[in-house]
């Protein structure tokens, strides 16, 4: 049985191509020796040979799978094909709901002190009660983070609902603990501020989640009502989401049969997606992107670019161009990898490239992180993507 994580019906039109389709990074070893009795040796002489007697058969051969799925990966996300139990992917579905199972608080991590920074608190979490934006992280159950990886670090803050972790936390010359429990709660990924002096309105996308093109919509038709002209589309961090709902936000500010995007599949066609909307947002429109702005939100921005209704303004992007399908096994298990190449509407592939800016400004991390919660008018004195948007809109 398939089970394929792009919900919704998209308007599109197909093309036969007759040209050999190429892959975007090597996926062949071109080793000559037999794969299968090569494999069933090496499998044997680790049995027996290796220092350590209690690795089994299978644990060699669910490893053999995690190497294919990184194999077929592309080599800068080595995790981008994957395997999932039930309880796993349940996690994936929430956050495509913008439902996650958190302590209630986002953070950046300073490798070179070991400490977590509070940049958002989350609407009634218990660490909106009980932690402030700046605080310093030190510990999480007494265990340092200095030395620790990003995934290691991801690993301490995840938990199960209802699962309780105790924080060492610096605040100002304050040092204390807090003990949070880890609640399902529903994130505002999409933040809409208004800036009144520039007739214009900051809309950010944290990530690209269920209904989120229908509440854009709304939001877009009060701004339009309040006669705001200019909108600032902030990507900056939105690591992607839902591919179709990526691919719906574009059409909300394209014209009728506009192409959004372009992808190609193993059946060697083209698949255009195209806009159906009988009436877009003609509003003034410029993105904000940096590194970290990836897959369903690089849709958005190509799109954009390509059709000359926006501005990029900031870093290029992180450059994941391709689509992931999920598919159940009879274990219940859920194995996704690549099943198509995604293609701006130009023709033009941003894997492992990424989106170039129109106008390129290089704002650091921990900057964007200082920025992101002050009012609005100190952030347009203190955010530089944000100010050198609202120029180009309004000179």
């Amino acid at each position: 049985m398939k089970q394929v994580l792009l919900l919704f019906f998209l308007f599109f039109q197909t093309y036969n191509l007759s040209a050999q389709q190429k892959p975007l990074f090597d996926v062949s070893l071109h080793k000559s020796a037999n794969a299968d009795s090569t494999l069933a040796e090496v499998q044997q002489l680790i049995l027996s040979n290796y220092y350590y007697d209690g690795i089994t058969k299978s644990d060699l051969t669910w490893a053999a799978i995690e190497g294919i799925l990184r194999h077929i990966s592309p080599p800068e996300s080595p995790e981008l094909a994957t395997l999932w139990t039930d309880e796993e992917y349940e996690k994936i579905v929430n956050s495509l709901k913008g439902i996650r199972v958190t302590m209630g608080f986002n953070s950046s991590f300073n490798a070179n002190d070991g400490s977590l920074t509070v940049t958002s608190l989350i609407e009634d979490s218990q660490a909106e009660k009980n932690l402030a934006v700046s605080d310093r992280i030190l510990r999480i159950d007494n265990q340092t983070l200095k030395g620790k990886s990003i995934d290691e670090i991801n690993q301490l803050l995840d938990g199960e609902l209802g699962q309780s972790s105790t924080l060492k936390v610096v605040r100002d010359i304050s040092v204390f603990e807090v003990t949070l429990t880890r609640d399902s709660l529903k994130i505002d990924n999409l933040i809409v501020t208004r800036i009144p002096a520039y007739k214009a309105a900051l809309v950010e996308l944290k990530k690209i989640t269920l209904g989120q093109a229908d509440e854009l919509k709304v939001e877009l038709a009060q701004l339009e009502n309040e006669g705001v002209k200019n909108i600032i589309l902030d990507l900056r961090n939105n690591t992607g989401g839902v591919l179709n709902e990526g691919v719906n936000i574009a059409r909300l500010f394209m014209k009728k049969n506009d192409i959004v995007l372009r992808t190609q599949s193993r059946a060697n066609s083209i698949t255009n997606y195209v806009s159906d909307v009988d009436q877009f947002y003609d509003l003034n429109l410029v993105v904000l992107i940096n590194e970290n702005t990836a897959s369903a939100a690089e849709i958005i921005a190509g799109a954009l670019q390509d059709h000359k209704r926006a501005l990029l303004v900031g870093k290029k992007t992180y450059g994941k161009g391709v689509i992931e399908t999920t598919f159940t096994l009879k274990n219940d298990y859920r194995l996704k990898f690549i099943t198509s190449a995604m293609y701006s509407p130009k023709g033009v592939s941003w894997q492992s490239k990424g989106l170039l800016p129109d106008y390129y400004i290089d704002q650091s991390q921990a900057n964007y992180n200082e920025v992101v919660n002050l009012a609005i008018n100190d952030r347009v004195r203190n955010d530089l993507h944000l100010s050198t948007a609202l120029k180009l809109l309004t000179e």
